[in-house]
């Protein structure tokens, strides 16, 4: 969904929904199209916290460095966090969210599942399912991750 598109809708809700208490994480690389496993939790499930975060892990050019920081709030409730980090580094996204004040009550984080019968494709999805995911490899705290399963049928 288009930034556009989803704070139109996340506005409206946010304003007569009610809200869980504390900061719910949301994973997206890209937050100019919000992925369809967010907009499923808000706006599907009505499940919106009062503090909403979009954390977006950017890989830069340069081999180290790591910066992180609050890049714009899009709507009353909904912020977005940035991490810019360089392709060799290997980074603790736990404490830098801790050195930020970011304190989550829960994690959300999208699944995709391949269905096809198209050998390609299917190849595609068993290679998918055999890799670890980026919630192993960033170490992310199991007490507090949601995952949301997104099934695309080709």
């Amino acid at each position: 969904m288009k930034i556009g598109d989803f704070l139109e809708k996340y506005k409206q809700v946010y304003a007569r929904e009610n809200k869980i208490s504390g900061t719910a994480l949301f994973f997206a690389r890209d937050i100019n199209y919000v992925p369809r496993y967010i907009s499923n939790v808000m706006f599907e499930n009505n499940i919106i916290y009062e503090d909403n975060i979009f954390i977006s892990i950017v890989k830069c050019e340069s081999p180290f460095g790591v910066k992180s920081s609050f890049a714009k709030d899009l709507a009353k409730g909904l912020r977005v966090f940035e991490i810019n980090v360089g392709y060799m580094e290997v980074i603790d996204v736990v404490q830098i969210l801790k050195e930020k004040g970011i304190q989550e009550k829960t994690i959300f984080y999208g699944i995709e599942d391949i269905l096809t019968s198209n050998l390609i494709w299917r190849a595609f999805s068993v290679i998918k399912k055999l890799s670890p995911s980026f919630v192993q490899f960033y170490k992310l705290p199991s007490d507090k991750l949601h995952g949301v399963l997104t099934r695309f049928e080709m």
